[in-house]
Parts: structure tokens; sequence; C-alpha cells
């Protein structure tokens, strides 16, 4: 099950230390090249990667040099109705159709900390950087956009973001028939690909 990295004492606690950190303001779902539109259900899954440390500057650790990139997730909620993320599911799929599911902090932390001596800053790094950028709800309210930032590991995984594409599965929404799901969002990273058709089933 995917594991939303929601608000506690570390993300409260960090704040004054965090002036220097900030992520850059998420647009709308559609604004960004690699998106996935779902016109009749008023919803829109956009994915934005940190192919490179020098594009996303405000993680604490350089965790592409270990082969874990983290990857923006943006969700547009232009319905009426309240969305869900308590199942969701978003995997990274590669060429070879390999399902990724986002690392946990215990993974990241493992491999960032091998060979280092220094390993309790880059476990307070690694638990700030999960707090103050992961998603911090799992409700979106109608019309409003909530983004977050998970981390995949990509280690041998051969050109992830020409090739690869972010598969979301599992988005509820609560309206007068009761709880649904939305159709699955897939989502092409490689910029010169167009939108994938939101005709599919769950």
């Amino acid at each position: 099950m995917f594991r939303f990295f929601l608000l506690s004492f570390w993300g409260i606690t960090s704040t004054a230390f965090a002036a220097d950190r900030i992520a850059p303001p998420a647009q709308e779902a559609r604004a960004y090249a690699a998106v996935d539109i779902h016109a009749e259900e008023k919803v829109a899954i956009a994915a934005e990667p940190c192919d490179t440390v020098q594009r996303c500057p405000f993680f604490r650790e350089h965790y592409q040099e270990k082969e874990f990139f983290p990857i923006r997730i943006i969700i547009t909620n232009d319905s009426d109705r309240t969305l869900t993320l308590d199942e969701v599911r978003v995997h990274f799929i590669s060429s070879n159709n390999d399902r990724i599911p986002a690392a946990t902090e215990m993974e990241v932390y493992r491999r960032l900390t091998v060979y280092r001596r220094s390993y309790r800053v880059v476990e307070s790094n690694i638990a700030l950087d999960f707090d103050q950028f992961g998603f911090r709800s799992t409700l979106i309210a109608p019309h409003s956009t909530v983004s977050g930032y998970l981390i995949y590991d990509l280690e041998g995984v051969k050109q992830p973001f020409s090739t690869g594409q972010i598969y979301v599965k599992q988005v509820m929404v609560f309206d007068k028939k009761g709880n649904r799901e939305l159709f699955a969002f897939e989502i092409p990273l490689a910029k010169d690909v167009p939108p994938v058709s939101s005709t599919r089933k769950p």
C-alpha cells in the first residue's frame, strides 16, 4: 500500500530550520508536460521528476547520486466532490513493465548511510525531507490542487525518464452514490509524449 508522509512532530519542529528549503509552488496539474487529464471525471494528475540534483536543490540529501529519484505528483480536483487517497497506489512503470512503488524512508536511509559515519545527520535530513515535501493530507477538496514528492528507487532502470511512466490507481471519490474508484491514470514522463486518453477502466 502506498504510504503517505503525514505532518508529524518532525514537520512541526523543523519549520524554523526549513526557511531555505522551499519547493516551488505547485501549479494546476494540466499546466505540466507529463499529465493525464480525465475530462469527464474533472480530475488531472501530473508528474514532475527531479532527474538531477540541480533541478530540485531544496532537498537536503542528493538522492539522485544513489539512484533514488524524487518525483512530484500533482493532483487537481476540478469536480464538486471530495477525493480521497487513502487507498491510492502510485507506481513507477519501467519500459520493461516493472512496477516500482515509492520507496520508504527506511529504504532510502539504508542506502544513503552505507560507508558513511554521519548517519545521524543523514537520518535527520531524510526524515525532514519526507515530512516537509511529502503529501500532508489524503483528502482533496473540490476545486483544489495538492502535491507531494515521492522517492523512487530506480537503480538499474535504463532511461527512466524517457521511457517510464507514473501509474496511479484507486483514487476514490465521495458522492451520492457512495465511494467509487476513478479510472486509473497513466502519465508518460517523456515530455514529447502526449497525455494518455482517459477511457480506461480502473
